[in-house]
């Protein structure tokens, strides 16, 4: 990777970080406040209209957001072509999910998803406005505005129209409402950023080097949703509307911190990753570098949040969402993976080694289809088994292809998880100690809640500042070397990098 272009990313990793935190906080302030405002059963309604509206939106777009970042030459008309087709797909979509929504709510037996579906289905539209300038935005690597607009447009949306509405019993709509509001917020952002020509084209010569692309990665994307989606769509069909309210919370709450701190790592790793697409060497050590420093904060979070996983329900959620507890725990072992496995997913996208993501990913619907047929009698906590036993073949079946395409063996890709194992075993006993500790003063819920949060924190900051495992070590080592300050920095925080820079590589 060239100075600039790891410049370039470190600097978006740090703004995104920066993002993910301010979201961060306010996702749990804002899931705290909706749990108690709103029922299982609205944000059961509105897991269904969203397991609807994603069949449609990974053919909305076929692609073209991921063509105009992968490209490595990008022309006006490219821009034009993409533009032209993002809307007219977005407004078919939105027309089509508004005449089908009945059909989709008949197929779980639930008509109240009718006017859901049909409301919602207009961030097709809205989305197909805006993906262009998003997909700009990403290939130049605009990441400070790109964190800045995502984080005002879930203030205005969520703590603003979200809350508002859930406040004046606006029902499942307050949910609805702040889901297309960011949308809205989004689109307008991007594009006073970017301004790219809007005006339509109609010329085939320009569509086509993106459709070849783009088409596979529609597909592909949509076969990743059905697999991902499979648990929603089958607790939703023969479990009802109650259950998957309590299931999709339970998702949420371990899915949700993950989301927050992959999802502008995964903009940076993709333009980065495409960019280098033809040096197997470099490109297969940025891509061990990304799972060892991830999986050292992803493993520790997702077993600290199963060994809190009682506190954390009893505060955010309420005593009422008891049985969220044992389907998040066990989620707790499966989760992690699925977001350290899209390093490899990624890294697919970039070489454009699409045919072999296609049949990985039916092979991964059928597995999992599996597991949840054997253990669909152990109700919700068979499910949550089943998606973790589907991560762990995902897992295997990614290692066989990043093997023969980046020519790293077996033992190499096993250890870029050591140091998050380490790490994530430390946390998780600390907690667990804590916890019991703490329990023998009756103390309320919410100040054990707290103290573990501290307790993981400690543990966490520590074990990876100041005692890492060597791998970890020495990737802390090259991130810092391209933060881009000079040994002879000035300022107090370049200073202070520069002395944590020598102790932590010698």
């Amino acid at each position: 990777m060239s100075d600039n272009l790891a410049s370039k990313a470190v600097n978006g990793i740090k703004w995104g970080s920066a993002s993910t935190i301010a979201n961060a906080v306010m996702q749990i302030g804002y899931t705290a406040i909706m749990a108690r405002l709103l029922t299982p059963e609205a944000f059961g309604l509105v897991a269904l209209a969203g397991v609807v509206l994603r069949f449609g939106a990974y053919f909305a777009n076929l692609g073209l957001n991921k063509a105009i970042v992968q490209r490595e030459e990008l022309l006006p008309e490219h821009v034009r072509a993409a533009f032209t087709s993002s809307v007219l797909l977005g407004l078919l979509f939105t027309g089509i999910t508004w005449v089908a929504a009945p059909a989709a709510a008949a197929f779980f037996q639930n008509e109240e998803a009718i006017p859901v579906i049909r409301v919602m289905a207009f961030m097709f539209l809205i989305n197909g406005l805006s993906s262009t300038a998003v997909s700009m935005m990403e290939r130049n690597m605009q990441f400070k505005a790109l964190s800045i607009l995502e984080t005002v447009s879930y203030i205005l949306a969520y703590l603003g129209v979200g809350i508002i509405l859930a406040y004046l019993d606006f029902g499942v709509w307050a949910l609805v409402f702040a889901s297309l509001s960011q949308f809205f917020f989004v689109s307008i952002g991007a594009y006073a950023v970017v301004r790219h020509n809007i005006i339509f084209l109609f010329n085939w010569q320009a569509y086509k080097p993106l459709f070849a692309y783009g088409s596979r990665m529609s597909l592909i994307s949509f076969l990743e949703f059905l697999s991902i989606n499979v648990d929603t769509i089958l607790i939703g069909r023969f479990l009802g509307e109650y259950r998957l309210g309590i299931y999709s919370r339970s998702r949420e709450l371990v899915s949700q911190p993950m989301h927050m701190l992959t999802r502008m790592l995964i903009k940076v790793v993709f333009p980065s990753f495409s960019k280098m697409q033809s040096d197997n060497e470099k490109l297969g050590k940025a891509y061990s570098s990304s799972i060892t420093l991830l999986a050292a904060v992803i493993i520790p979070i997702c077993l600290g949040i199963m060994v809190a996983a009682p506190e954390i329900v009893y505060v955010l959620l309420g005593e009422q969402w008891e049985a969220a507890i044992p389907v998040l725990q066990i989620l707790c072992l499966g989760i992690p993976l699925n977001f350290l496995t899209m390093f490899a997913g990624i890294i697919c996208d970039a070489k454009a080694i699409l045919n072999i993501k296609i049949v990985l990913n039916i092979v991964l619907m059928a597995v999992i289809a599996l597991f949840f047929y054997v253990l669909k009698d152990f109700g919700l906590i068979g499910f949550a088994w089943a998606v973790v036993l589907s991560e762990l073949v995902k897992m295997g079946f990614y290692q066989r292809v990043m093997k023969n395409a980046l020519e790293i063996t077996y033992r190499q890709q096993l250890q870029a998880y050591l140091p998050g194992l380490v790490n994530g075993a430390l946390a998780a006993v600390a907690i667990y100690m804590v916890t019991s500790l703490l329990h023998n003063f009756n103390l309320p819920v919410i100040v054990l809640l707290i103290s573990q949060i501290a307790t993981g924190a400690i543990v966490l900051g520590v074990a990876t500042l100041f005692f890492p495992h060597r791998l970890l070590r020495a990737e802390i080592g090259k991130l810092l070397s391209k933060m881009g300050l000079s040994e002879d920095s000035g300022s107090y925080y370049g200073r202070m990098i520069n002395r944590y820079k020598t102790f932590i590589i010698k």
